[in-house]
């Protein structure tokens, strides 16, 4: 798109237009919006236009479109966080940090992307906003919290979309979606506001349809900001743009299960044929031993996280609250302080655990999610599971350690559902993760079916 920019070839409100054009056109089927804004988006895009024709410097994602989920603010739009209790009130005064820099690279904001309530759980639907699908099958979800991007990547309304992530809300919806995704390193992208449930495993991060993308867009995002105190320093100039990294004598550790999680047979043969091309290409191939399960200490975090987020609300405003998120808070209020402190002390053993890991790997591969996408409006696939994080749990351990992490999508079950693999690197180690993300991806670029069947879908 930026070449055709430079190029001359496409001009960023016809671009724009287009854009609009496709999302209204998806919206009915697959609702990933909260709101288009076509209005502002359109005279942003003009400014562009004229920045362009005239020769003027051009800013890192000039007239590019970009989708915001509603976890982050956006001066002028709603920012509800997909609940009923902020469905009134006024719009956002400010920006959050990143969205910030994404308006100040040039970038054009045009729509608000849906989520579950307060990004509870790892799909995609709220009393506020309804259901959103998935679109290789609008009969599934797309995942969650950050559903909304991901589907509209999928379909194509616009190459970049900005997600949140406190237990896989970027990596499971890329997984489900087919598109890639990344957490950065805690505090890679300042995080504001941040929700009193996300506490320090929150993450912005970018969602794309391939690495190159998602590596721009974080180019413009990271680094220190004051609403932030716990913002890192930029990456080196020189790290972008991202390129592959060579495989040969890579060492990747890989484990399908560890030792705990239920994985879906189709997802395993997928992963073990990811596995076999990374050997052929020269990587050495580490098994790891299992862990402990991880999921409930995390479990009492969010739990207890989610009693914090609703302590305050009225009787009215709890009567607003989704049941299932109410019922989580009624969990975490009847955590034992005690038992909180556990986890808390826990999430440290984790981070030691993996640093070690990382003492004898570069990156550890896992799959992304350990089922393919539920039917849209469930939370479980089926009675066997007790609550999402059961089979979402690859993805946890990320956001109690911030170790940077992935998902590449990897091919397709027997149904045309997509299937993601994770990549996890060392802390701080985020270009790492995207140079071998793109690695992967081109490694498996011919298990991906083009995006056109997608759009044919919708059409």
């Amino acid at each position: 798109m930026l070449a055709g920019y430079r190029a001359g070839r496409l001009c960023p409100v016809e671009v724009m237009q287009a854009v609009l054009d496709r999302s209204r056109s998806v919206e009915p089927v697959l609702n990933p919006f909260c709101c288009i804004d076509a209005e502002n988006a359109l005279a942003s895009a003009s400014v562009s236009r004229d920045i362009w024709k005239k020769g003027l410097p051009a800013r890192p994602l000039e007239g590019v479109p970009v989708s915001i989920k509603d976890t982050a603010m956006v001066r002028g739009w709603r920012y509800a966080r997909g609940s009923r209790v902020a469905e009134n009130a006024p719009p956002a005064t400010m920006d959050s940090p990143s969205v910030e820099r994404l308006r100040q690279a040039g970038a054009v904001l045009f729509a608000s992307t849906t989520t579950c309530e307060g990004g509870w759980k790892a799909v995609t639907d709220s009393p506020l906003t309804g259901i959103t699908r998935n679109p290789h099958n609008s009969d599934f979800t797309p995942g969650g919290s950050s559903g909304g991007a991901g589907a509209s990547i999928a379909v194509g309304c616009g190459p970049l979309a900005l997600g949140s992530d406190g237990g896989g809300s970027i990596r499971v919806p890329s997984s489900f979606s087919g598109i890639f995704g990344l957490k950065p390193t805690f505090a890679r992208v300042p995080m504001y506001p941040v929700g009193a449930h996300y506490t320090d495993m929150s993450h912005f991060g970018p969602m794309t349809r391939n690495v190159a993308d998602a590596g721009l867009m974080l180019s413009v995002m990271q680094g220190r900001h004051p609403m932030d105190p716990f913002s890192l320093d930029a990456l080196l100039a020189d790290s972008f743009p991202i390129t592959a990294l060579p495989l040969s004598g890579l060492r990747i550790g890989v484990s399908e299960d560890f030792g705990f999680m239920a994985v879906d047979e189709e997802i395993r043969t997928i992963f073990r044929t990811v596995v076999d091309r990374l050997a052929k290409a020269g990587v050495e191939i580490i098994p790891l031993d299992p862990m402990e399960d991880w999921r409930p200490t995390y479990r009492t975090l969010w739990q207890v996280g989610a009693y914090e987020a609703q302590r305050q609300y009225t009787s009215e405003q709890r009567a607003l609250v989704d049941p299932e998120f109410r019922v989580w808070g009624d969990y975490g209020k009847n955590i034992a302080m005690g038992d909180y402190a556990d986890a808390v002390l826990k999430r440290i053993t984790y981070r030691q655990i993996c640093a070690r890991v990382h003492d004898t790997v570069d990156f550890v591969l896992s799959p992304t999610v350990s089922v393919l996408p539920l039917k849209a409006g469930a939370t479980v696939p089926d009675e066997k599971y007790a609550d999402w994080l059961e089979w979402a749990g690859f993805s946890l351990l990320h956001n109690m350690t911030g170790q940077p992490a992935s998902s590449v999508p990897a091919g397709y079950s027997t149904t045309g559902l997509p299937v993601g693999i994770q990549v996890a690197g060392k802390m701080r180690d985020d270009i790492g993760v995207l140079r071998a993300s793109m690695s992967i991806e081109a490694l498996m670029s011919g298990d991906i079916k083009s995006a056109s069947h997608v759009y044919k879908n919708m059409s």
